[in-house]
């Protein structure tokens, strides 16, 4: 459920929803939740721009992409760099996270719970320097980490692209965002249409702009390679969240 409003200038604490599938973790979006704010009010969704919903939605994102981190780890064939490069970038990037618990904007009670515990035992080592604060270290320690973390998944993404020997990539984690993209239909009282065009193939309906907006959110390995794409991924999810949602009515 997401959160209601409140000031933007204070951390906000939300428990946040369980993780998308074992060993998943949130890893950093793509994009910074201003942005997430501008692009939910192209989408005319002003009624969710309030600074809790933004920052949830934005949470669940990093989760979608920590998710697809985990799938490409476990897959036998990646090489031991590339598997080195991604766990880099997503351990840097959980590490960056769970030390911003101070900073301004939507934060989870483990987040600022974890920072203030940093903070106050780093504080009680004697070889820190006297003229840092244990707080500005911390937070200068997150930024970079932020930064390794996101030249760890460009160097990732320099690789030689080896997916033909590989076979076609797992798509499960784009159910999830598929998902997401339901929710705030939901959520806004929208209509989630999608619609292609008999003779001109041309796609359009609120879900489709709402997906090809909200994938620029996710690393750009993970986005589709075109609009057809796009339209073909969420048909097939929509399909498999239906499927699911019978079963489990039938199991209770």
């Amino acid at each position: 459920m997401l959160g209601t409003d409140v000031a933007s200038c204070d951390p906000v604490i939300l428990e946040m929803p369980q993780l998308l599938g074992s060993g998943a973790s949130i890893v950093s979006p793509w994009r910074d939740e201003e942005e997430l704010r501008r692009v939910l009010s192209g989408l005319h969704l002003a009624e969710m721009l309030n600074s809790a919903v933004v920052g949830e939605l934005h949470s669940r994102l990093g989760m979608i992409i920590g998710k697809w981190m985990s799938e490409l780890e476990e897959r036998d064939e990646a090489s031991p760099i590339a598997k080195a490069l991604l766990s880099t970038s997503k351990n840097l990037s959980e590490v960056s996270r769970l030390l911003s618990g101070r900073e301004n904007g939507f934060r989870t009670s483990v987040e600022i719970g974890v920072t203030t515990e940093t903070v106050k035992y780093l504080a009680l080592d004697p070889s820190l320097d006297a003229t840092a604060s244990a707080q500005e270290f911390i937070s200068a320690f997150a930024r970079d980490a932020a930064r390794v973390a996101h030249v760890s998944m460009v160097a990732y993404k320099a690789l030689p692209d080896r997916s033909a020997e590989r076979g076609r990539p797992a798509l499960d984690w784009y159910d999830d965002f598929t998902a997401l993209l339901l929710d705030i239909a939901k959520m806004a009282d929208v209509k989630p249409t999608m619609r292609k065009d008999r003779i001109s193939g041309t796609r359009s309906g609120w879900l489709f702009e709402a997906a090809q907006a909200l994938e620029s959110f996710l690393y750009p390995r993970m986005r589709s390679p075109s609009a057809e794409a796009c339209g073909t991924r969420l048909e097939r999810s929509r399909r498999r969240l239906r499927q699911r949602a019978r079963q489990n009515s039938r199991a209770c």
